[in-house]
């Protein structure tokens, strides 16, 4: 069994949770929990047995999800691309499991974070998945292609920089190949895009059957940059 691949079913559909690559943020407690007092969050870790001094790395992993209806190739988020060394493995990994980049009609984007857009486009900047119709919120949309100022968010300058630069670059060569929605829709027969917003302005999950119900989440995006 390949270990950067994890399959399963939502109903009739093939899912394959598939590996990007990880990522290792030092002192990751101010990173994750910005807004957290300090003794809160020393409570709260010392609950899962973790003592905020000592924990001062957290690998993430990167995973993204492909869909098979049996009509459509469904990709949702494309990793983080080459954003660190350890990541930008999707390509690779799905072409080990017979899928080639052409093969994916339909990539939706849950938000404008490097780690979920970072594989929108390939070496020589244009899109990763050619025949693909891209799908994300258009509040999302319209945030990051705006150049926001990001003054709100609590992280330092550089990483202020590297969400605008990932987003610049991933966002506008995919435009040929965008539709944007702005209600509750059906990307694809049995597959719906619901709106989340609170993590990013625009944000989405993505949801099978005809209604939206928890045992019916096909894949809600993990609460991190």
């Amino acid at each position: 069994m390949n270990a950067e691949i994890y399959r399963f079913k939502v109903g009739s559909f093939e899912c394959m949770a598939v590996s990007d690559g990880s990522h290792a943020y030092p002192d990751p407690a101010p990173f994750l929990f910005a807004n957290a007092s300090k003794g809160y969050l020393e409570q709260v870790l010392r609950e899962h047995d973790l003592q905020l001094e000592e924990w001062v790395q957290w690998v993430s992993p990167y995973t993204c999800l492909v869909i098979n209806t049996g009509r459509h190739q469904v990709l949702v988020d494309t990793g983080a691309g080459s954003l660190t060394p350890s990541t930008g493995n999707l390509l690779q990994n799905l072409q080990a499991e017979g899928i080639d980049p052409w093969d994916i009609d339909t990539v939706i984007l849950t938000h404008g974070h490097p780690d979920h857009i970072g594989g929108n486009t390939n070496g020589e900047g244009k899109p990763a998945y050619p025949t693909a119709r891209y799908v994300t919120w258009k509040d999302e949309w319209e945030f990051w292609t705006s150049a926001p100022s990001l003054v709100e968010l609590k992280v330092d300058k550089h990483v202020k920089q590297l969400l605008l630069a990932v987003a610049r670059n991933n966002l506008s060569p995919i435009q040929g190949q965008l539709d944007l929605v702005d209600r509750e829709a059906e990307i694809v027969p049995g597959i719906h895009a619901v709106e989340a917003s609170g993590h990013t302005p625009g944000h989405v999950l993505v949801v099978s059957g005809a209604h939206v119900h928890p045992k019916n989440l096909v894949k809600a995006a993990f609460l991190r940059p």
